[in-house]
C-alpha cells in the first residue's frame, strides 16, 4: 500500500512540473471549419419596433453559409492569438418585417481577415490532469479534462460585394459604398479535446463594422452601422515541436 501511495505522489509531482511547461511543446495550432452567418442592419428585422434587444431580428431563413481557416499561437498558458481568413454570404429581405411593404432584399458575398486575442477561462485539456487510482494494477494512468472555454476580441477587415434584389434593385438609395469595412469582432469559444493533438470546437463571434452599406441600402434613417455574427464549428490541430538531438526536459 505504501508503495502505491508513494508511486502516486511522485507521479503527481512530476506531472505538475511537466504541466507548467506542457503548453510550450505545441505553441502552434491550425484550424478550419464551417460557419453560418446572420446580418443585422436596415433591411429585414422584426415585425414591430419591439425586438427584445435584437432577439426578434434573428431570422433562421436568413442564415447563410461560410468557411474559415487559420492558425493560433500560444503565448502563455491562458493567452493565445489567432489569425483567421473567412468567406461567406449575408442575406436578408423585408418579408415579415416592419418594412414589409418596402420590399427590399439583398445578397452579399464577403471575404474577411481577423486577428484575435483569446483568454482561456477554462484552460485547454492538455493542461489539466487527474488520475484513476482504480487502474493502479495496470499502471498509473492519466486522463485529460476535455473541455476548454475562452473569450476572444480583436480587429479585422472585410471586402464585400452586394447584389440588390426585389425593389432595392435600381432604387436610388442603393449603394455599394467602398466595398471595404473595418471589423471589431468579439465572442466566445469552446473546445472539446478528442486527443492531445486534435480538438473540435464551436465559436460565436459578433462583428461591429464601420460600414452602413453591407446590405447596399444607404438609409437616411439609419442610426447605427451594420453588423453581423457567425457560429462556427471548427477542427483544431496542434503542431508539436520536434525534439532536437541531445534535448532534455
Amino acid at each position: 500500500m505504501k508503495r502505491i501511495v508513494l508511486t502516486l505522489l511522485v507521479s503527481l509531482l512530476l506531472t505538475g512540473l511537466n504541466q507548467a511547461q506542457h503548453w510550450k511543446k505545441a505553441k502552434l495550432e491550425i484550424f478550419g471549419g464551417i460557419a453560418t452567418y446572420q446580418y443585422f442592419g436596415d433591411i429585414g428585422g422584426s415585425a414591430t419596433e419591439m425586438n427584445l434587444l435584437g432577439l426578434l431580428d434573428i431570422d433562421l431563413v436568413a442564415f447563410r453559409p461560410g468557411i474559415n481557416l487559420g492558425a493560433r499561437y500560444h503565448i502563455s498558458k491562458p493567452i493565445q492569438v489567432s489569425a483567421t481568413y473567412g468567406a461567406g454570404f449575408l442575406a436578408k429581405s423585408d418579408l415579415n418585417s416592419i418594412n414589409q411593404n418596402r420590399e427590399f432584399a439583398f445578397s452579399t458575398s464577403f471575404h474577411e481577415v481577423t486577428v484575435m486575442g483569446e483568454y482561456y477561462l477554462i484552460p485547454e485539456s492538455d493542461e489539466n490532469y487527474f488520475y484513476d487510482i482504480m487502474q493502479i494494477r495496470g499502471g498509473l494512468k492519466h486522463f485529460t479534462k476535455p473541455f476548454s472555454l475562452y473569450l476572444t476580441v480583436g480587429v479585422g477587415g472585410a471586402y464585400y460585394k452586394v447584389t440588390p434584389k426585389l425593389k432595392l434593385n435600381g432604387h436610388p438609395r442603393f449603394s455599394e459604398g467602398n466595398n471595404m469595412a473595418i471589423l471589431l469582432p468579439v465572442g466566445i469559444g469552446f473546445k472539446y479535446a478528442v486527443s492531445p493533438k486534435l480538438s473540435i470546437g464551436a465559436e460565436l463571434i459578433a462583428r461591429t463594422t464601420t460600414s452602413n452599406t453591407l446590405d447596399g441600402y444607404d438609409s437616411p434613417f439609419g442610426k447605427y452601422n451594420d453588423f453581423y455574427h457567425s457560429l462556427s464549428i471548427k477542427a483544431n490541430y496542434k503542431i508539436y515541436r520536434k525534439r532536437k538531438p541531445g534535448y532534455r526536459r
